[in-house]
């Protein structure tokens, strides 16, 4: 639900933030290109097909690596430990990429409507860049994910600890406590979508540059350039992305696409660490 239900604005976000010279990147004209389409209100939804195979077993990952991570370094009862927090999210988002980056690449690669089905997709990475052009993000994916999930849990449980949100000994105390949760979960991921939305904009960028950046055609004389064959890649990595996007379009392209991922990113938290502790609450007894 986390993922699919909050996917068309995951779709403009993708959109806002990728190459695209001489296209909109403005919210409300990305939204009216999307619709002005050939699948119109569909396109919000290509590529949703992707994220849905992987995120099952990338959230199994997510929640057994965090369950495992704070049992090992966290102590019991109601301790404030935000540096260790930190840590478990982090651990625990790291288990959770290794699964999903492949999948995040064709699900980007589709919402830009450059292949017809998954399948389609994975061929054509793994003929043409290999397996490794699956994981091209990968080291960006890291570099973001890991400072989100450390702020995102640490916000968390440091919102929790300010308000006193925890599991009761009544049970009509702890129903009442249910909605704080994903009240706190909501907030942590909003201040973590803001500190790492610039690293959000070049993993985006380095997954999806090779389909959306060719050659013009040119017969200039003396040269026979085919035309509508692909360039090298523009970025070459995670710090070479940085400086070639706030040379040639100033450091608030970084930004691109921040009001979609804060609007995805809220309700998305809160149903994903929301759902997480209420379930978790009915199914542990109360110590």
């Amino acid at each position: 639900m986390e993922h699919l239900g909050m996917y068309p604005l995951d779709t403009v976000k993708t959109h806002m933030q990728a190459l695209r010279p001489g296209r909109p990147v403005a919210f409300s004209d990305v939204v009216r290109s999307i619709m002005a389409s050939e699948s119109g209100g569909l396109g919000f939804m290509r590529g949703c097909s992707a994220i849905a195979t992987a995120a099952v077993p990338a959230h199994i990952a997510l929640f057994t690596s965090f369950e495992f991570a704070k049992q090992t370094l966290l102590t019991d009862d109601d301790g404030h430990e935000p540096f260790r927090a930190a840590i478990c999210g982090a651990s625990a988002t790291l288990c959770h990429d290794v699964i999903l980056t492949p999948m995040d690449l064709v699900k980007q690669r589709m919402q830009l409507g450059c292949y017809s089905n998954v399948g389609d997709c994975v061929r054509s990475v793994l003929r043409q860049e290999g397996i490794v052009g699956l994981y091209r993000s990968m080291p960006t994916t890291v570099a973001m994910n890991l400072p989100f999930g450390s702020v995102m849990v640490a916000t968390n449980e440091s919102i929790k600890t300010s308000l006193r949100i925890r599991r009761c000994s009544r049970p009509e105390e702890n129903r009442a406590m249910l909605p704080w949760y994903f009240f706190s979960a909501g907030v942590s991921g909003a201040v973590a979508s803001a500190l790492t939305q610039p690293l959000d904009v070049v993993k985006t960028r380095l997954q999806t540059q090779d389909l959306l950046f060719t050659r013009p055609s040119s017969s200039s004389a003396g040269g026979s350039s085919s035309s509508g064959s692909p360039l090298a890649p523009k970025y070459s990595g995670l710090l070479p992305a940085i400086s070639m996007i706030i040379r040639e379009e100033g450091w608030m392209a970084l930004y691109n696409g921040l009001l979609p991922r804060l609007l995805h990113a809220v309700p998305s938290a809160a149903l994903c660490w929301g759902t997480y502790e209420v379930v978790k609450s009915l199914l542990e007894p109360v110590r």
